[in-house]
């Protein structure tokens, strides 16, 4: 190749060169090419031959002396930023603008806090109860533990999201908890629970009142109606309305409500609710139940009852052991082995060798045996006869 073109080769490359030999123009391929001879084919010596580059890309050398760090791949490099001061107690601070906040703000909007009302479950219980009935398809929330009762729950989803913040209480282990939006040095204040929001669930209603108006007057006989739910509105299940009320979980919910026409025809409509919030029997708060009431005194696991402790419990099992089969512990004392000759060996007296019981008579009985002795018709060892030749030849008797 040319100088020229030697000169514009990439750096990190080398290149191979090979020399072919250029076809003659007069041999063109036909249908006969198979009768060319072999010197027909080579290259004329007056065209010039045509030289091939093949550039191989080197590959770079590892640099032995980066650390782990320096080869991690999509990690940005971190580097020391701001002006550190000295506290009057001597320990270090540093000062971080507003602007590191409202740049990182949108990373915490997976994060949603969750808030009990009472002495919450831990934290693995609570990890598999979340991801069961909340992300039972992906199971992909996290769960952190936050200072008093309260849990940071990160779900990635966020139409799952969207539900766990849109219902806002939760039953969790017999235990309410208030879930709500959450960004850093925000706490969301926890409501008092005078009133808790529910799933109303009315059946057996006219469909000429199955409409927004219609069931906003139903559902107010109970609490205070706040919007349908996505199935209701659309019609697509008229089995059963499902309207989200605000109620008094201390007053009983009503089994049924009555719905007058203008014309006087009275319909009886069912009302139920799937969920309803715990009401303590002790204290009488609403979010946990006696069971877990800080204020009542330790119930009996055995059968539930405040009125005594769990040891004291008449439905407990018996505590008595009798009867109770245990493992034979090995001797203390070691024994050794004596081989012991028959002849010299103690015999017990009589009275421990007869059995117990009384002793069977001896009866003598006489037997015979009489033996036959049959004659083979085949002979036996000592019957001996001459033997006579077969008549072939090549064969001879010895006497």
């Amino acid at each position: 190749m040319s100088g020229s073109s030697s000169d514009s080769r990439p750096v990190g490359s080398v290149a191979n060169e090979i020399t072919v030999a250029a076809e003659p123009k007069g041999n063109l391929a036909s249908a006969d090419a198979k009768d060319v001879s072999l010197g027909s084919q080579l290259a004329d010596p007056k065209e010039p031959p045509i030289r091939v580059s093949i550039e191989k890309e080197a590959k770079a050398p590892i640099d032995t002396k980066k650390t782990l760090c320096d080869r991690a791949k999509g990690v940005k490099q971190l580097s020391k930023k701001g002006e550190a001061f000295t506290l009057p107690s001597g320990e270090a601070c540093i000062k971080i603008p507003n602007s590191v906040i409202e740049k990182n703000r949108k990373s915490w909007e997976p994060f949603v806090l969750g808030q009990f009302y009472s002495d919450p479950p831990s934290q693995g219980t609570l990890h598999n109860i979340v991801n069961g009935i909340w992300s039972k398809q992906y199971r992909d929330i996290a769960v952190s533990k936050m200072e008093g009762f309260s849990y940071l729950f990160r779900i990635p989803n966020v139409a799952t999201r969207n539900r766990v913040i849109k219902q806002k209480l939760w039953q969790i282990e017999g235990q309410t908890m208030f879930v709500d939006k959450w960004e850093p040095g925000i706490v969301p204040t926890k409501p008092e629970l005078t009133s808790a929001p529910i799933w109303l669930e009315l059946r057996k209603v006219p469909l000429q009142f199955f409409n927004e108006d219609g069931l906003e007057r139903i559902a107010g006989l109970v609490g205070h109606p706040k919007f349908l739910h996505p199935a209701t509105a659309n019609k697509t299940n008229l089995e059963v309305a499902k309207v989200f009320t605000i109620i008094d979980p201390r007053k009983p919910l009503p089994e049924a409500v009555n719905v007058q026409f203008d014309s006087g025809v009275i319909n009886r409509v069912l009302v139920s609710s799937p969920w309803m919030p715990p009401v303590c029997g002790f204290c009488k708060e609403i979010g946990h139940s006696t069971r877990r009431c800080p204020t009542a005194p330790k119930s009996c696991s055995v059968c539930s009852s405040t009125d005594h402790a769990s040891a004291n419990c008449p439905q407990a099992p018996n505590k008595d052991t009798r009867g109770r089969k245990t493992r034979r512990s090995r001797s203390r004392n070691k024994q050794k082995w004596v081989e012991m000759d028959p002849q010299k060996a103690p015999i017990p007296p009589l009275s421990e060798q007869a059995p117990n019981g009384p002793v069977p008579p001896i009866i003598h009985t006489k037997t015979s045996l009489e033996v036959i002795t049959l004659q083979s018709k085949l002979g036996t060892e000592k019957d001996t006869v001459r033997g006579e030749p077969s008549g072939t030849t090549g064969g001879t008797l010895s006497k």
